[in-house]
């Protein structure tokens, strides 16, 4: 083949690239676009200036033809590890790795350039006349090895994450994962020859291979939609939703997952793409059933946060490919409808049972009691002259009266039964397993305690003091019921008021 006809194949192969490089810049919306665009110009250039240098008639024409195409050569490799870094990761890299891998190009570039004034890239460059064209002979200097090395190992781990992204997304030679991969693979062998010194005329076989992966990729962006913006918004939905969403394939291993999984399952990262799950209190939340509860419960600054789970099946007519879990954050509901249940159950004031849930858990307490043949006590609590109390300080002290009786009341008797504010400034207390004795000394010691709070008012001590009616079921008394009980109390109460209150009435 003459030269004239491998110039006019580098012509036409810099020509489809130019348009490629147009149309990546207009599909700029895609997320592997930009790379792309980069990639496609630096091979432009390249192409172009080496078409350029085989027509060459002088030592100086090629020396700025070597000068032009390193401007596209010495970062091709760089943009399309970048490239390939995105379609793996799904990200772009951070910053200081994107400065890294452009150190060496910037160099060979600056010593490409200034190769007049040292030897560092070519040591010599000569010329040499062959069926009417002039070819140059390079003796090479150690930066050209530095630069070929990293070239080369740039392009192997191109290869080794487009190959894993091509296995990710099923192993298809229907995608576009393969036909970038099968791209990369094609620039080897043009590369190596031409490094060997096997090619004619030693002509750079590297611009032929990039012409001949051009090819490829243009099935990738034409064919099977590479720069699809349909793709993007897809990454885009996928990446960007707050619930945690985790892709398992039908091997159960890990296709998939978002930022906001990541943040559930703190174990997740770009290493765990094709492995099962191996954390052991996590892997039991993947084998449930489809109608068994997923929750998962994690701390995140010190505060709790709950995560509701569901997983869809996903299936390509009737294979299953795998599923779809999706991990939805009920910290707040979870939250709401505790305090719904606190303030059902409980006084807000005093922190006891309401009257309501007090009567339900002293129903079964007193159930429970009499099948095991244990007495039981209930204690009838008032607040003395609770009303005088109102009148002369106000409503404002009357409650903090109340919450510090209530907190009393729940301090003496959390150990042995179940308390509750029974409406004003009454309070009850039913003691579990309670003989006589038990009782007295639990109601003396409310009352002592009670006796003993100092609450003030400009100043002026505000003196709190209880009365407690006691009633006693005895072990066996099976006609008794919280109603009698209450009754019993109420009466002994009645009784401790008409005494001088302050008191004690059983």
């Amino acid at each position: 083949m003459s030269i004239d006809t491998l110039r006019i194949i580098l012509y036409t192969a810099s020509a489809v690239i130019g348009l490629l490089v147009i149309y990546s810049m207009i599909r700029q919306k895609s997320h592997l676009a930009r790379y792309f665009f980069c990639v496609a110009l630096c091979s432009f250039i390249y192409i172009l200036g080496y078409a350029s240098e085989l027509g060459a008639r002088s030592l100086a024409d090629i020396r700025f033809w070597l000068s032009f195409e390193y401007f596209g050569l010495a970062f091709i490799s760089s943009f399309w590890f970048l490239l390939s870094w995105k379609l793996w990761y799904n990200h772009n890299p951070r910053f200081r790795m994107i400065v890294f891998v452009f150190v060496i190009p910037t160099i060979t570039l600056f010593l490409v350039a200034t190769q007049e004034y040292q030897g560092y890239f070519y040591r010599s460059l000569s010329l040499s006349a062959a069926s009417g064209h002039c070819f140059v002979i390079i003796e090479k200097g150690p930066w050209y090895w530095v630069q070929n090395i990293y070239q080369f190992l740039l392009i192997i781990i191109s290869f080794i994450l487009q190959l894993r992204s091509w296995q990710r997304s099923g192993g298809s030679y229907s995608t576009d994962s393969f036909w970038i991969l099968l791209g990369t693979v094609n620039l080897v062998p043009w590369i190596l020859i031409y490094q060997l010194g096997l090619s004619p005329h030693n002509i750079d076989l590297g611009s032929f291979g990039i012409a001949f992966t051009t090819l490829f990729i243009a099935i990738a962006v034409f064919r099977f939609g590479a720069l699809s913006s349909e793709e993007v918004l897809l990454y885009s939905i996928f990446t960007s939703i707050d619930d945690g969403v985790l892709v398992l394939d039908q091997d159960n291993k890990i296709s998939e997952f978002n930022t906001a999984a990541q943040k559930i399952f703190p174990w997740l990262d770009v290493s765990s793409i094709g492995k099962p799950i191996s954390n052991p209190s996590d892997a039991a939340l993947f084998n449930l059933a489809q109608n068994q509860k997923i929750e998962k419960m994690i701390e995140l600054s010190g505060a709790k946060r709950y995560y509701q789970g569901k997983f869809t099946q996903i299936y390509e007519g009737r294979s299953e490919l795998g599923r779809i879990y999706l991990f939805r954050d009920m910290t707040e509901s979870k939250l709401l409808m505790k305090r719904l249940r606190r303030y059902a159950n409980f006084d807000v004031l005093t922190g006891l049972y309401n009257r309501r849930h007090f009567m339900e858990r002293a129903e079964k307490a007193l159930c429970q009691g009499q099948k095991a043949q244990k007495d039981m006590a209930m204690l009838m609590i008032d607040v003395d002259h609770f009303k005088n109390v109102n009148d002369r300080f106000g409503h404002i002290v009357g409650d903090k009266v109340l919450s510090a009786v209530g907190r009393v009341i729940k301090i003496r008797s959390k150990k042995f039964g179940i308390a509750g504010r029974y409406g004003g400034e009454e309070f009850v207390v039913l003691l579990q397993h309670a003989q006589r004795e038990e009782a007295m000394e639990v109601a003396e010691g409310i009352r002592k305690s009670i006796e003993g709070i100092a609450i003030e008012k400009r100043m002026i001590p505000v003196k709190v003091t209880v009365s407690i009616g006691v009633s006693i079921c005895k072990a066996g008394e099976s006609t008794y019921n919280i109603d009698e009980l209450l009754r019993v109390a109420d009466s002994s109460l009645y009784q401790a008021k008409n005494r001088g209150r302050n008191r004690i009435e059983v």
